[in-house]
């Protein structure tokens, strides 16, 4: 066990208490409070260890098929997760329809998928630039949107624009993920 799997382990252990502290917010209707508050410090805390641990992993040599594996699940785990809570919440219902969730969800699994198939392949399939700006958007979306259940209209513009430019990430992003692997992909056809 190497610091950065170390740290990607702990950002699964604060992924479930961000998870807690949504889930435990008693009036969704008007979820202000010390939970959302924890709630948002911890997502952001969380969403920090995911650079820290691949700056580290590449500074140190310490790149593991561990490492590999389980910090993109931790990713998928932190943002799909996040915004499949937050559309428990009425005060976002106009703000994060569940279309959007669903197509980042998807995009998520489907370059899960893809990345899965291309490395038992034997190819070489890490995260590109723009797989890494699309982790920025989704992260301060989903960080604005928590400040807003907590109380806060501070990152009211975040959250609407944050919302529509993850949405372009996801997409273009997901596009180029499939065309990275096309010849994997569309081999038999």
């Amino acid at each position: 066990m190497n610091v950065p799997n170390a740290i990607t382990l702990a950002r699964l252990v604060i992924t479930i208490a961000v998870f807690l502290c949504m889930e435990l917010i008693a009036d969704p209707m008007h979820p202000q409070g010390n939970l959302a508050w924890w709630a948002f410090g911890m997502f952001l805390f969380a969403a920090c260890t995911d650079f820290v641990d691949g700056y580290l992993a590449r500074k140190f040599d310490q790149v593991s098929m561990f490492g590999r594996i389980v910090d993109p699940f931790a990713d998928k785990v932190l943002i799909c997760g996040t915004f499949i809570l937050l559309l428990s919440y009425p005060l976002l219902e106009t703000m994060l329809p569940a279309w959007f969730v669903v197509v980042l969800v998807g995009r998520e699994l489907l370059v899960t998928t893809i990345r899965g198939a291309a490395e038992s392949a034997g190819m070489a399939f890490p995260a590109d630039r723009l797989g890494k700006w699309k982790m920025v958007a989704q992260c301060a979306t989903a960080a604005a949107m928590l400040s807003y259940i907590a109380g806060t209209e501070m990152f009211l513009i975040v959250c609407e624009w944050g919302m529509w430019v993850t949405l372009v990430l996801t997409v273009i992003s997901g596009i180029g993920y499939v065309w990275k692997a096309r010849s994997l992909l569309f081999q038999e056809l």
